[in-house]
């Protein structure tokens, strides 16, 4: 590729501590994108590596001069590397995969003979999966099940880094805070058309996994929060399942009369319960009323900040800051733990003292709901916002010049 071609396709491959396999994982690339005769670029992002990775790859850019590395200056994790990844790309048709040599590049083909007939993402299925079966096998079957359902997007395998994507769509949908797993279902917002292939695993030679049993809560928490942003962002779509090919549609309305929507239907039977014990127990009846209407204040500023946010193009407002900065763009994840305890808590309680506990399971379904509605000012204003600072910016094109082009 001379210096003034556009590539036609772009290989993004975040890593972290991978020193020993980047330099064979490139020769793989390459040899396979070389053989289907397409312009191509491979985009390293190193996510703040704390071993050689990155003076692997330089060593590797001075003879190869497709090749563009971006450097963070910390870790910032592997979704704020994907982003960078696409953010950067240029290519029409962008390929992501994993760092560690389990994806295999000769599956490259087929992903984008699929992405040519008619779709804007093609997933890579891990049927044969060369994982440790406890502790990274059946979480993942669990969750991708969970994921499915809540989701309604019938994919076997949304941890799968391997996936191809049209250029234009996946540069439309947000990504931050750990949501590359649910790349599939976010895509449909934008009214992405989504497939999967069966592609190969192979076991880790080198180095370590990044990812163990700690991440289940936190993965749970995740589902929960983005049922509720597919809720109020989901868009008419045009979603073809994988397995049935069938066309679905779904019409909603607008993102932040949608919060109102979702908001209503959680206070409804909040209220119910209210009105129920006022002959019963005043006190806690008092508790639920409260709650309820607590929710649907929460609701209004959430609608409130969401409108802005598609509106203005300004400094975000007083609320999303807090939610983005002050939660680190997770808010479930600020507000849940704490939510999950006095709701246990509080629960304990009802049966001792009848009125604390239900103060302390009001507090608590109160936090989660903070969360919850949190999560979606995070999503709604997550393009004006950048999880990560670029250290070192390695242009395939510049003769091995350092620029830094985010910091």
């Amino acid at each position: 590729m001379n210096a003034t071609q556009k590539p036609y396709l772009s290989i993004v491959v975040p890593v972290y501590n991978e020193e020993e396999n980047v330099r064979p994982l490139y020769e793989k690339i390459s040899t396979v994108c070389d053989s289907i005769g397409l312009t191509y670029e491979v985009i390293f992002v190193d996510d703040g590596s704390q071993d050689n990775t990155y003076e692997v790859l330089s060593e590797l850019r001075d003879t190869e001069h497709n090749l563009s590395i971006i450097k963070f200056q910390e870790n910032a994790g592997q979704t704020a590397a994907m982003a960078a990844g696409f953010e950067y790309a240029q290519g029409e048709r962008i390929i992501s995969m994993d760092g560690d040599l389990q994806n295999d590049p000769a599956d490259i083909p087929q992903l984008l003979e699929k992405l040519d007939d008619d779709y804007d993402l093609v997933c890579g299925w891990r049927k044969e999966r060369q994982d440790k079966f406890w502790s990274r096998r059946v979480p993942s079957i669990v969750a991708n099940w969970i994921i499915s359902m809540v989701t309604g997007v019938a994919i076997h395998d949304n941890g799968c880094s391997l996936k191809a994507y049209r250029s234009e769509v996946i540069k439309q949908v947000p990504l931050y805070g750990e949501m590359h797993r649910f790349i599939p279902a976010m895509s449909t917002v934008v009214g992405a058309r989504i497939t999967e292939i069966v592609v190969k695993h192979h076991p880790r030679r080198f180095g370590t996994s990044k990812y163990g049993l700690g991440r289940i809560w936190r993965v749970i928490l995740d589902i929960l929060a983005f049922k509720l942003i597919l809720s109020v962002f989901a868009r008419k779509n045009n979603l073809i399942n994988p397995n049935t090919q069938q066309h679905s549609f779904h019409r909603y309305l607008n993102p932040h009369i949608n919060v109102y929507r979702v908001a209503a239907l959680f206070s409804l039977p909040i209220f119910i319960i209210g009105f129920f014990l006022i002959k019963h127990d005043i006190n806690s009846s008092i508790c639920y009323l409260a709650l309820g209407v607590l929710i649907i204040l929460i609701s209004a500023l959430t609608g409130w900040s969401i409108g802005i946010s598609q509106v203005c193009t300004a400094d975000l407002s007083p609320f999303a800051s807090f939610f983005i900065h002050r939660c680190a763009r997770r808010p479930i994840r600020y507000f849940g733990p704490p939510a999950a305890l006095l709701f246990v808590t509080g629960g304990i309680l009802t049966f001792l003292f009848p009125y604390y506990g239900q103060i302390l399971l009001s507090i608590g379904i109160l936090l989660f709901f903070i969360g919850l509605f949190g999560e979606t000012i995070a999503y709604a204003n997550a393009k004006r916002v950048i999880d990560y600072q670029v250290d070192i910016f390695l242009d395939a094109k510049d003769d091995g010049k350092h620029v830094d082009i985010y910091s």
